[in-house]
């Protein structure tokens, strides 16, 4: 799936969608840069926890799509 763009009624790119592999690896790059602090350790590990759990929740794409086209 190539990376595509949400536009709003003006034509300005709002949101992006990219592969999940796209966004992992952004992910990672992001945090390898970053001086982590506790709290932002703890989101992480929650996050993490959930996905691993089963408890993470994803939105369907159709629903941010219809977010965005409301008028």
């Amino acid at each position: 799936m190539p990376v595509q763009f949400i536009t709003n009624q003006k034509g300005e790119k709002v949101a992006v969608i990219l592969p999940i592999c796209d966004y992992e690896n952004l992910l990672h790059k992001h945090h390898l840069s970053l001086e982590l602090t506790d709290d932002y350790k703890q989101m992480m590990d929650q996050m993490l926890d959930e996905e691993n759990s089963g408890r993470a929740q994803y939105v369907w794409y159709q629903n941010i799509k219809d977010r965005f086209l409301r008028k």
